[in-house]
């Protein structure tokens, strides 16, 4: 019979397994990012990751790399699952530019309780796609003409691990990655690291590395994708008055690969887009959102009832039609 003062404890995630062959998957797709590093890295490869997830982060302007976090996080700065107290979920459902496109998200993450190095482990799902893509040839005379549709889809798997020492916060994500270009597809991966340092109940500071050993998709033409790596620094500021919390956030994602006129600042060498964004909430429960995503207005709402959340979001474009975003979340 059991010892009812020595009892065995029966871990319902084996966390610490699972962290490890995250991290064993990890190098492993380093080790074959590696060996393809020859192939030239191409113009806006990662593009189709690069839309935002939630309504709450995208109202304030994609600005988060420091927070604030929900389930989102580990799109966002895998670090920052480590701030979830409890298991949270959430979904988000996206018609955007017109719905020409449409993007679909769902994440959770569970904390793990007690002061072990590894304190949250995360799951993502990330679609993007449309319809009606025409393909068009020349006929006899020159003239272009429809040959026929096709529909086109990205998707991206999250596998993601949190861990803390002292003031220091730190996040990995596997992403394996499916694309579906109407005429090709292929399979890939890439990895996310995040680090985030708590300096005070104030202030944080972060730093995002996305594709950090430059992700890639082969192709079932033999052709072969690389997604050049991008730096997010940032920081959040939070200030309580009364029932009241400000908070005060931005984030540059700086990138390496020419993009001339498509990035806010360009050097030629490498570009910097920004994101500001600020935040006011009464008792944590209502919320109102400003911000500025790579110089496009973001504005936004959201309301906390006892464990579930839900958020709206406008995103304003001078050159694209507008996008609404709306999201869900559920802690427990």
């Amino acid at each position: 019979m059991p010892n009812p003062s020595n009892p065995r404890i029966i871990p319902i995630l084996p966390l610490d397994r699972l962290a490890r062959a995250l991290c064993a998957v990890a190098l492993a797709v380093f080790l074959v990012s590696t060996s393809i590093s020859t192939v030239k890295a191409e113009k806006f490869a990662g593009e189709f990751f690069a839309l935002g997830v939630g309504a709450r982060a995208l109202a304030l302007g994609g600005a988060v790399a420091a927070g604030p976090f929900d389930a989102t996080a580990a799109y966002w700065n895998p670090a920052g699952m480590n701030y979830l107290t409890k298991r949270s979920l959430a979904a988000m459902h996206s018609e955007t530019f017109g719905s020409v496109l449409n993007q679909e998200f769902a994440a959770y993450v569970a904390p793990r309780k007690g002061n072990g190095f590894i304190r949250s482990i995360g799951i993502f799902g990330y679609y993007l796609g449309g319809d009606n893509i025409k393909l068009t040839g020349l006929n006899s005379s020159g003239r272009a003409f429809v040959t026929g549709e096709v529909t086109h889809g990205d998707f991206v798997l999250g596998l993601s691990a949190g861990a803390r020492k002292g003031k220091f916060n730190f996040g990995l994500s596997l992403r394996p990655i499916y694309r579906d270009l109407g005429v090709r597809s292929g399979y890939g991966g890439s990895i996310d690291f995040g680090v985030i340092y708590q300096h005070n109940s104030r202030l944080r500071l972060a730093l995002a590395l996305k594709d950090i050993t430059s992700g890639f998709v082969s192709f079932n033409d033999s052709s072969t994708e690389i997604i050049n790596p991008t730096v997010t620094p940032g920081f959040l500021y939070v200030y309580t008055y009364d029932e009241f919390t400000l908070r005060a956030l931005a984030s540059a994602d700086i990138r390496f690969e020419n993009r001339g006129s498509a990035a806010q600042y360009d050097t030629g060498d490498w570009s910097l887009d920004s994101h500001y964004g600020f935040e006011v909430s009464y008792r944590e429960a209502l919320f109102g959102r400003v911000g500025a995503d790579v110089g496009n207005l973001t504005v936004g709402a959201g309301v906390a009832a006892e464990s579930f959340t839900v958020d709206f979001a406008l995103l304003f474009h001078e050159s694209l039609d507008d996008s609404y975003r709306v999201s869900a979340g559920w802690s427990f």
